[in-house]
């Protein structure tokens, strides 16, 4: 019995690598399967050898803010909405917990971190031929922008039969097109930058850290590629979030600073000459009539409205809560808040920020704990941390829980960083 057990968890080491490949590779709507399908296996595996699952405390924080979302559903105005929304963290929560179960060494660890520098290197390969192809034959373009757009069409006409009292719940029954803009292999081009900006840290790792010789040239090239469809994405706060990511990889220092530092400054020349449009795009924040800046902030002054009404218990967990109040009330079209905080508040009052802002002190002071172990430990710290403040970055301007592929690689993520703090914490006791 324990002998089968062991072989069944040797195979399910596997899992997390390509879950954490595929997933952004894939369509929106099939990458959350590699993590389901994932759970399930473990979940099985565990329920047969009779252990506890080990959440950990960053995996408790994350139930918690869950548990309280689905409080919040009991004064919902939309149920629809708020089975929707915890259902696709329920969905995603199932990627932090394989991932804390089947990843045990160093070797498992240093795999997934390749597979995500192979991910956002592809991913912002795809983002530079689009804009390649765009600037060569537009018309040709747009069947490739974004990259699933030819499968979209087919779920876009199976919405169709969808029951009215769901669609009419839902943002959009459309997809979206985005011709002057990369989306990579994502649904547009803002997911695409996050998910780039959250993974591109696993490339400069990869390329600076990893031991096999053929692995640093490969990150070499993901780093390079992944950089440059951040550029292709033509979002503006993803360009300076970006810089910020990079600038906390400088603390690996030592020559790896230097090889940063070098790579870095060709990059920008690179994409200086090459797409010189990502300057003009943005310049274009400092302009009074630029269209997304006055539209944040009608949008942020009816949200603190929103927030002022209603600010202990909300609205209740769902989007459609908050897009049916800024769109019938203030008039204001967008979907959501563009922000995860003010989301967090309007939909769950204040204790929402205050459980979603726990999540992220608990992973922080993890994250110290674990670059004092050693200089390997520093360096896993040190690209986990900056991955996770790409994505709390980016979550400053736009609201990242209403696409599945950035929340789907956060948990993931996380999960990834709760796994190698237990695993050292486990070495130095």
């Amino acid at each position: 019995m324990t002998e089968t057990l062991n072989r069944s968890a040797d195979k399910l080491r596997y899992l997390a690598p390509a879950a954490f490949l595929f997933a952004g590779l894939s369509p929106e709507y099939i990458g959350p399967f590699f993590t389901a399908i994932g759970f399930f296996l473990v979940l099985r595996n565990r329920i047969k050898s009779k252990k506890k699952p080990q959440f950990g405390d960053l995996g408790i924080s994350i139930l918690v803010y869950m548990a309280w979302m689905l409080v919040s559903t009991i004064w919902t105005s939309s149920i629809i909405s708020s089975l929707a929304s915890l259902g696709l963290w329920s969905l995603m929560f199932s990627g932090y917990y394989f991932f804390t179960e089947t990843i045990e060494d160093e070797k498992d660890i240093d795999t997934v971190i390749f597979c995500g520098a192979l991910c956002a290197g592809i991913a912002g390969a795809i983002g530079v031929g689009q804009m390649v192809l765009y600037h060569l034959n537009e018309n040709i373009s747009r069947y490739f922008n974004p990259f699933w757009r030819f499968i979209d069409f087919g779920v876009e006409k199976l919405v169709v039969f969808l029951p009215e009292f769901i669609t009419s719940k839902m943002g959009s029954t459309t997809f979206h097109s985005f011709a002057t803009r990369g989306c990579g292999t994502y649904s547009n081009p803002l997911f695409f930058a996050t998910a780039e900006i959250m993974l591109f840290p696993f490339a400069a790792h990869t390329f600076l850290c990893d031991e096999d010789k053929k692995r640093r040239i490969i990150g070499l090239f993901c780093l390079v590629a992944s950089l440059g469809g951040i550029a292709c994405s033509y979002s503006r706060g993803p360009y300076i979030y970006s810089v910020i990511v990079f600038a906390i990889l400088l603390f690996y220092g030592g020559k790896k600073l230097k090889a940063l530092l070098a790579i870095g400054g060709i990059s920008a020349c690179g994409i200086l000459v090459v797409f010189n449009g990502t300057v003009k795009r943005l310049l274009t924040l400092l302009s009074s009539k630029d269209i997304s800046v006055n539209t944040r902030k009608v949008l942020w002054e009816s949200v603190f409205d929103m927030i002022k009404n209603k600010p202990v218990l909300g609205y209740g967990t769902g989007f459609d809560n908050v897009r049916q109040m800024l769109h019938n009330v203030y008039g204001v079209k967008q979907p959501h808040a563009h922000n995860i905080f003010l989301e967090a508040w309007v939909e769950h009052g204040i204790i929402g920020p205050i459980l979603l802002a726990a999540i992220f002190v608990v992973f922080f002071i993890n994250i110290i704990r674990l670059v004092r172990l050693g200089q390997k430990q520093r360096e896993y710290g040190i690209t986990l941390l900056a991955s996770v403040a790409g994505f709390l970055l980016c979550g400053m301007t736009d609201c990242l829980f209403y696409g599945f592929k950035p929340l789907q690689y956060f948990l993931m993520i996380l999960g990834l960083s709760q796994a190698v703090f237990a695993l050292y914490l486990k070495k130095k006791q």
